[in-house]
């Protein structure tokens, strides 16, 4: 293990470098090695309190990168614990995989032996290996966002004795329903939020409807070169599952026209800032391998290729068809959430090198569970699950059923969205420790 130590704000960090095998249960490293990074931050006297490992949400994003110390979650943790930062393997500086790194493992079938190895079992060996190194091998607490709290739940699976304390926030994955059981309902969850946005902001419907009729007849094209349309503008949505959401999409669609020439345009400023938001530039994992954290999830449900369920899905929910008339008032017209279509990789710059990568994951099946519900009902681990009431990319009722199985102490609220953290971190976790500890 290679380690940089640096200092932040009184706080010592330590930056980790671990090299690990591409595939933790393939003894002889077929595929070689990668680097897995990981930033421990150690609170002024705090050189003896235990550890807390901290899982990113995503799939596909890397740990946070904290300008401050003292406030939020992680100022919170601080108090009591050294936090440990995972960059999950292929974001951040854990071997960062992109369409640079992925072409270069070799044809199509190269890179989906690569990708089919960034899933939580092989997030969750890194950490243990990290375990081995950091912490003698003795158990630790981890916490997680979102996908993070899909990887402990992986964690607990394989290796319960490991673990000291379990903190989930918006993050219980369903364990009882396919991709395409659960796009279903995320559909239907979107679909309730996008209601309650158009009766907080009463213009939001005609204007979105305004602008994709606009894009489906006139050329409009990003900063980044690509036309854009319709169906690519109404990503979008993934903004109504922010405690931010409504506000922000509000002031985004204040304004979005100009008169050029006497023609009705989109104004460069709109697009300039939508571009942005759009764009998998940033992290194309989260594009490509997304639908492939639901293929297989427990041994249940092997054998099943997820075949774009997010796009076969959105017509069975009204509101949400492709093609539908923007212009027809007597149906509902609404906004995507966190949902991932064929096209993006056609339509997105970052990601068309990609696209023959990503038609082959969508119909891999050889896909090894991620959860064992057998497992997951013994196990005997302190926990708490912050469940968030209204929450569009984990949905209420499946992450009820995990809890309850696991064991979970749930805190179930509508005060936040799924990105509760960013808004009252230091309260939430307080809320969750204390109630492990009661």
């Amino acid at each position: 293990m290679r380690t940089e130590t640096w200092r932040l704000q009184g706080h010592t960090v330590h930056d980790h470098t671990l090299e690990v095998p591409w595939d933790h249960h393939d003894p002889v490293k077929t595929l070689g090695t990668l680097d897995v990074f990981v930033r421990e931050i150690v609170p002024p006297g705090g050189e003896d309190y235990p550890y807390i490992m901290f899982f990113q949400g995503g799939p596909g994003g890397r740990s946070p990168r904290p300008l401050n110390l003292e406030g939020g979650w992680i100022g919170r943790l601080l108090k009591e614990y050294r936090v440990l930062l995972l960059d999950q393997r292929g974001t951040g500086r854990s071997t960062r995989q992109d369409a640079h790194t992925i072409l270069a493992h070799g044809d199509v079938e190269a890179q989906v032996q690569h990708l089919r190895l960034l899933r939580t079992d092989q997030i969750v060996e890194d950490a243990e290996a990290f375990r081995a190194e950091l912490n003698d091998g003795k158990p630790w607490a981890v916490c997680g966002q979102s996908y993070g709290g899909f990887c402990i739940t992986t964690y607990l699976s394989y290796h319960p004795d490991a673990l000291t304390s379990v903190l989930y926030t918006g993050g219980t994955p369903t364990l009882d329903q396919n991709a395409d059981e659960l796009y279903r309902l995320t559909y239907a969850k979107v679909a309730k939020r996008s209601r309650e946005f158009y009766q907080q902001v009463p213009f939001a419907d005609a204007r979105i409807r305004e602008i994709c009729h606009h894009l489906d007849n006139v050329e409009e094209f990003l900063p980044t070169g690509e036309r854009l349309t319709s169906r690519r503008f109404r990503m979008l949505g993934i903004n109504l599952g922010r405690d931010t959401g409504f506000t922000a999409l509000r002031y985004l669609l204040e304004d979005p026209f100009v008169t050029v020439g006497g023609e009705k345009r989109l104004s460069l400023g709109f697009l300039n800032e939508i571009g942005a938001d759009l764009s998998f530039a940033g992290g194309p994992l989260y594009g490509l391998i997304h639908e492939a954290i639901y293929a297989g999830a427990t041994p249940a449900l092997a054998g099943q290729a997820t075949n774009w369920a997010a796009h076969r899905m959105r017509a069975e929910v009204p509101g949400f068809a492709e093609d539908a008339d923007s212009r027809n008032l007597n149906e509902p017209f609404y906004l995507t959430g966190e949902h991932i279509y064929p096209w993006q990789f056609d339509e997105d710059p970052a990601l068309r090198a990609l696209k023959p990568a990503a038609m082959a994951l969508a119909q891999y099946t050889d896909w090894p569970p991620l959860y064992l519900p057998e497992v997951l009902a013994e196990v005997d681990v302190p926990g708490a699950a912050a469940i968030y009431y209204d929450d569009i990319f984990v949905p209420l009722e499946p992450s009820i059923r995990t809890a309850e199985l696991i064991g979970l102490k749930p805190y179930i609220t509508n005060v936040f969205q799924h990105s509760g953290i960013g808004t009252d971190g230091a309260g939430i976790y307080s809320r969750l420790l204390d109630m492990i500890r009661a």
